[in-house]
């Protein structure tokens, strides 16, 4: 009979085999949560974004990017974007936007303008005037939207159309040389830097912290994530959505004027297509569609990507009607990113 002899198993071996797809999954596991954080925190998110492609830009534009002239006219062109991107951050946050913005700032650069060329008022109170008439069209959108209640993609859809209507007819094309003390708000240089910017920087700065710390802003978030669970706590929807789309229409017409006064002249076709961009600043920045999610400074960050992305596109000379295209491709990327992100969180 033959003697069986047992052969000594390798545990060493054993454990080393099914350790490794244990420490593969524990890789993949850390990666996917790191992956996650850095994706709802938006604001490091678009940093990391930023630097990045800032970056790249000068490692391979090393004469035209990194230079304190083309900061100056990224930030300068960001700021436009930036002032109306905290109304529309706010909207959204509420559970809704406006499409009329661009509209509205055209509209109050020329009522700043008239008001100068045709009613021989001071620079004062013409820049009172284009901010009222931003207020005014801010009023008929937040009307129309909480007590006509159309849905707020049609409402503002139309009065964008009336409101670029009414500002070609009362100006034509536009009025032309304004005023050179009007002219100041607009061109008065701090720190290398134009005033609009400065102007976006101080506005954002007062949203951000009442947006973040203060009661009444805070019901926003509330209200954009359950409406009906806001108005049973005791808030009033309604009333704070008006509120939003006055501030909405304030800021375009800071925007307008700030515009008119740069360039010392109004025109009619200002602001056109910068809804687009300022929603895919605004969902870059954390927003949805659906409402009860972003912040201020998320929304100001994604003004300053899309801005640094079209200054990479005009300097390595790619048609400027690829611009939109890019910043539509964008949108959808990050609106595809928020829906990722809902599914791995469940």
């Amino acid at each position: 009979m033959t003697e069986v002899k047992d052969h000594p198993t390798t545990t060493s071996d054993n454990e080393g085999t099914a350790a490794a797809p244990s420490r593969n999954r524990g890789a993949l596991w850390a990666l996917r949560k790191a992956g996650t954080l850095i994706i709802d925190n938006r604001p490091v998110l678009l940093v990391i974004l930023i630097l990045a492609l800032g970056g790249y830009m000068a490692y391979m534009y090393p004469v035209s990017f990194p230079t304190a002239e083309n900061f100056g006219a990224v930030l300068l062109n960001a700021a436009q974007s930036g002032i109306l991107v905290i109304g529309m951050m706010l909207l959204m946050i509420g559970g809704s936007f406006d499409l009329s913005i661009g509209s509205t700032l055209a509209l109050s650069g020329v009522v700043a303008a008239l008001i100068i060329t045709q009613g021989g008022l001071p620079p004062w109170l013409a820049v009172i005037g284009g901010i009222l008439a931003g207020v005014v069209c801010g009023l008929v959108n937040g009307v129309i939207v909480t007590k006509v209640r159309i849905n707020a993609l049609i409402a503002t859809l139309a009065t964008a159309g009336i409101i670029r209507g009414v500002t070609q007819l009362v100006s034509g094309t536009g009025v032309g040389y304004i005023d050179p003390e009007f002219a100041k708000l607009g061109q008065t240089t701090f720190f290398g830097l134009q005033s609009p910017f400065w102007i976006m920087i101080a506005l954002a700065a007062v949203a951000a912290v009442l947006v973040a710390r203060t009661r009444f802003f805070r019901q926003y978030y509330f209200v954009g994530s359950n409406e009906r669970a806001a108005r049973l706590s005791g808030m009033r929807p309604p009333r704070l959505i008006l509120i939003s789309f006055l501030i909405m229409g304030g800021l375009a017409g800071i925007a307008g004027v700030l515009s008119a006064a740069r360039l010392n002249a109004a025109v009619v076709t200002a602001g056109t297509g910068v809804e687009l961009q300022v929603i895919t600043a605004a969902v870059l920045g954390g927003a949805t569609l659906k409402g009860g999610e972003g912040t201020i400074l998320g929304g100001v960050l994604g003004v300053l990507f899309i801005a640094i992305v079209n200054n990479a596109l005009i300097i390595m000379r790619v048609d400027a009607f690829w611009q939109n295209i890019v910043v539509g491709v964008v949108l959808l990327l990050a609106v595809s990113l928020d829906r990722w992100k809902r599914s791995a969180a469940t």
